[in-house]
């Protein structure tokens, strides 16, 4: 069938839904390539805590990250010390939409950091609150619970959404709030076409199916290496701060190698602590959904047979 302009197909979900082999599958249905919105998985190095498809032995070019026959964007694009944020990732994503429909191809979104697809597709901007050195010297030498006492007292729409053990993350939310009064929501544009011609699929398999996919998939990594690729970021110079503030598997594995934890608790809190960030990922769908947005929910990938795309 002939795609409308601009059209995308975007393939959202919990972590570990098998949102990364569907869009393998769709890419090589729809002649398409695919755009990762990941917010770890911009990083180089961090390849197995955040669970990046395997590269291709023949992709070779530095410039191109190939896996399952598939060209993938935004992968292994940044350097963990710097940061990079929704800002960089609206710049670059539309400079790859454009570049991929160029050569006849169809882009297609996959990606568990929600909030970015929603700021593609939606048209959104940010505002521009450059670093403040003494602040945020002042507010290092807080614990991350009092740093959230006080984001709750000034922000509270923003606590409620923020991740509460992230101090790099509150203390940027604090930072705005010192200039602004409050953190902004997203300036709203008038719809893009992209909004308007988008398919947006959410893989929401049984919880039973999910949790169990979270066990198995947390079990490969470690058995893969997962606490050696930490132990080596920080070998290259990454402090435990700017592992930790990656969240999850980064966060207890380097609490796990300063000794703040036996390695069988970290591991029985992170299996733990992934469930509820799948379930918070659903909460943050479902309430995009009741926005006013269309979700094309499904549990098993075949059931994409059945749907115009």
């Amino acid at each position: 069938m002939e795609l409308p302009p601009h059209k995308l197909i975007v393939i959202a979900g919990p972590t570990a839904s098998g949102k990364s082999d569907l869009a393998i599958e769709l890419a090589h249905r729809l002649d398409g390539e695919i755009i990762s919105a990941d917010s770890r998985q911009v990083y180089s190095g961090m390849d197995i805590g955040t669970g990046k498809v395997l590269r291709d032995s023949e992709s070779v070019a530095d410039d191109e990250y190939i896996s399952g026959g598939i060209r993938h964007h935004l992968i292994d694009i940044a350097d963990p010390n710097e940061a990079y944020n929704i800002s960089d990732f609206l710049r670059d994503a539309n400079r790859v939409i454009t570049d991929i429909r160029a050569r006849g191809k169809q882009p297609l979104i996959c990606g568990g950091t929600h909030f970015w697809i929603q700021a593609l597709l939606e048209g959104t901007s940010f505002p521009a609150v450059p670093p403040d050195p003494v602040l945020r010297d002042h507010l290092s030498t807080k614990t991350a619970d009092e740093l959230y006492t006080l984001l709750e007292a000034q922000d509270p729409t923003r606590a409620a959404t923020i991740d509460q053990k992230n101090p790099i993350r509150l203390i940027r939310a604090l930072e705005i709030v010192a200039a602004l009064g409050t953190v902004p929501s997203v300036t709203q544009h008038e719809p893009s076409t992209a909004e308007n011609h988008s398919t947006i699929l959410v893989l929401n398999p049984p919880k039973d199916v999910l949790r169990e996919r979270i066990r198995i998939r947390l079990l490969n990594r470690f058995a893969s290496g997962m606490i050696e690729e930490v132990e080596g970021l920080h070998g290259q110079g990454i402090d435990w701060e700017r592992l930790e503030s990656f969240g999850l598997e980064y966060r207890f594995i380097a609490q796990l190698l300063q000794s703040s934890i036996d390695q069988e608790t970290m591991r029985i809190e992170l299996e733990h602590a992934i469930w509820h960030y799948a379930r918070r990922q659903l909460s943050w769908l479902r309430r995009w959904e009741r926005q006013g947005t269309t979700l094309t929910w499904i549990s098993d990938p075949k059931e994409t047979m059945s749907i115009p795309l």
